[in-house]
């Protein structure tokens, strides 16, 4: 069984070479980040995702689902400001960050007080894969993550405009990301 953090790279990995020669015309950014949150809920699941772009750029999008369908969705495209920029460039780039290695874990049946984060930074040819199930499996490695979690809350509490259509890469399915 793939686990949701494999069935990540495998597709990210997919989808980067896919897109290297479709569009000649007008060169996409390459990925620097990808944040993905799954906050289930009584009434319905909390979905946040951001794709950070190396040219400053983001896609972020927030859904609410209930029985594993949207009932909304909220685009959102923009620029980072340089001051958010450099923020997320310490984060990624300090040393304590770029040596985090998270073992790939089988997602158990059932999860309790499930609250999912998937993380993938890009590292030269590779990502930097990290997948949390829920806050217990994120404690051993909450020093070197809580800078990074704390950045997107922020940038995310923020008001932004409404813009875009949905990016195939923050898709889900049953709560898992399967395309990147």
């Amino acid at each position: 069984m793939m686990t949701p953090c494999m069935a990540l790279c495998v597709l990210l990995g997919m989808s980067l070479t896919a897109g290297a020669g479709a569009n000649e015309a007008r060169p996409v950014p390459a990925l620097r980040l990808v944040l993905f949150e799954d906050q289930p809920g009584a009434m319905a699941d909390q979905q946040y995702c951001m794709l950070v772009f190396t040219d400053r750029h983001f896609h972020a999008e927030k859904a609410v689902r209930h029985l594993g369908k949207d009932q909304e969705r909220q685009f959102s495209e923009g620029v980072l400001p340089e001051i958010d920029w450099n923020t997320l460039d310490g984060i990624l780039d300090s040393e304590e960050f770029r040596k985090l290695n998270v073992p790939a874990n089988v997602a158990p049946p059932v999860v309790q007080d499930a609250h999912a984060f998937i993380i993938s930074v890009a590292r030269d040819k590779t990502f930097q894969n990290m997948e949390f199930l829920d806050n217990k499996s994120r404690k051993p490695y909450e020093s070197q993550v809580k800078p990074l979690l704390q950045w997107w809350k922020s940038v995310r509490s923020r008001r932004m405009v409404e813009t875009g259509t949905q990016d195939s890469r923050c898709s889900t399915v049953n709560g898992v990301v399967f395309s990147y």
